[in-house]
C-alpha cells in the first residue's frame, strides 16, 4: 500500500496538487479542485465501501486507484465525479510522470480529467497536429528504428503497452578554441556540441548524423524552453570544462629532474561558436507495466530505463 501511495502522490504532485492524509484515504487539492482518493491493494477491497460512505456528500472528484480487480460498485453509488484507475491506468500515469521528468515536456494524461470539466472534448495531439499542418523544413535526425522495432524492445524489457515518438530540440554549435598554458598557446581544440533545448544538458554532437526534413511516423515536436543566447552560454561553459586539465611537465635541470603540474585550458573569451541552428532528435518513449524506457531513435540505443514495482 505504501508504494501505491507514493506513486499516486508523485503523479498528482507532478500536476501541482497538494496531498494531505485523510487516513486511510488521501485528499488532493489544486486551487478550487478537490479530489478524494481511495487506494486499493491486495486484500484491501473493503476500503471501497468505507470510502463511498465517508465521501457520499463530497462535492469534488472521487478517485479510486486499484491494483487488483476493482470491486463491484453499486450503480446508485456512482455519479459524474466518480473516476476509477485500474493497474494499467496507474502504470500509464506513472510512466507519463517519469517521461515528463526525463523529456522535460508535459503531456496530456489521466490527471487532466480531474481538473478539466470538458476533458472528454479536449483536443487530442492528432487534432493539434492537423491544425499545425505538415512539418516541412525542420532538420530531423533520421530514425534508425521504427515503431515495430520499438514495440519488440519494449515488450522484452518493460512490458511495453504504449510507445510514442517525440522530437527533442537541440541548439547545435561548432566550436574552436586555442588552448593556453600560462600565456603560451599550446594547441587548439575543435568539435561540435548539442544543447538540449528542454533540459539544458550539453552533449557531444556527431557530424555524421543523417538529416531528414519530415517524418511519416506520427510524432510530437517539443518547443525550446530557452533562447539561443542561453544555449551559447551553456556551450561555452562545457567547452571550458572539457578542455581544462592539469598536465605534468617534466624538465631536466642539470642533475635534477623537476616535475610540476600546469593547468592547460582555453579562455572563455577565445571560445568561438558557430551556430548550426536547431536540430530535432527523435526519441521513442515507451511505457510498460514494469517501467518506462527512452530510446534514441537516431542511434537505436537505450538512453534510460526506469523500472518500478506496484
Amino acid at each position: 500500500m505504501a508504494s501505491i501511495k507514493v506513486y499516486v502522490s508523485e503523479v498528482l504532485q507532478s500536476r501541482g496538487f497538494v496531498i494531505t492524509e485523510q487516513e486511510p484515504f488521501l485528499l488532493a487539492k489544486k486551487g478550487d479542485v478537490e479530489v478524494a482518493i481511495c487506494l486499493i491493494g491486495a486484500g484491501e477491497e473493503k476500503l471501497l465501501p468505507a470510502f463511498l460512505d465517508r465521501f457520499k456528500r463530497f462535492k469534488g472528484k472521487k478517485l479510486v486507484v486499484s491494483v487488483v480487480p476493482v470491486p463491484e460498485i453499486p450503480p446508485e453509488r456512482l455519479d459524474g465525479n466518480f473516476i476509477v484507475w485500474d493497474r494499467e491506468a496507474l502504470a500509464q500515469e506513472i510512466g507519463r510522470t517519469h517521461l515528463e521528468r526525463i523529456v522535460g515536456d508535459a503531456d496530456h494524461g489521466l490527471v487532466d480529467e480531474l481538473v478539466a470539466d470538458d476533458y472528454p472534448q479536449m483536443m487530442t495531439q492528432a487534432d493539434m497536429r492537423k491544425l499545425e499542418g505538415a512539418e516541412v523544413g525542420e532538420r530531423i535526425i533520421r530514425p534508425t528504428i521504427d515503431s515495430k522495432d520499438v514495440k519488440e524492445i519494449g515488450m522484452r524489457t518493460v512490458g511495453g503497452f504504449r510507445q510514442k515518438l517525440e522530437l527533442v530540440p537541440y541548439y547545435v554549435f561548432d566550436f574552436s578554441c586555442p588552448i593556453y598554458s600560462g600565456i603560451d598557446i599550446v594547441g587548439e581544440e575543435k568539435g561540435r556540441l548539442g544543447v538540449n533545448a528542454l533540459t539544458k544538458r550539453v552533449e557531444p554532437w556527431s557530424e555524421l548524423l543523417e538529416v531528414v526534413y519530415s517524418l511519416e511516423q506520427d510524432h510530437r515536436k517539443a518547443k525550446p524552453t530557452f533562447d539561443e543566447q542561453t544555449a551559447i552560454d551553456l556551450a561555452k561553459k562545457e567547452v571550458m570544462r572539457m578542455h581544462s586539465v592539469e598536465r605534468e611537465v617534466v624538465r631536466d635541470e642539470g642533475h635534477v629532474t623537476i616535475t610540476e603540474k600546469k593547468k592547460v585550458a582555453p579562455r572563455v573569451d577565445d571560445v568561438h561558436l558557430e551556430s548550426k541552428g536547431i536540430f530535432y532528435l527523435p526519441i521513442w518513449c515507451v511505457e510498460g507495466i514494469h517501467g518506462v524506457m527512452i530510446i534514441n531513435a537516431g542511434t537505436g540505443k537505450i538512453v534510460s530505463e526506469d523500472f518500478y514495482r506496484l
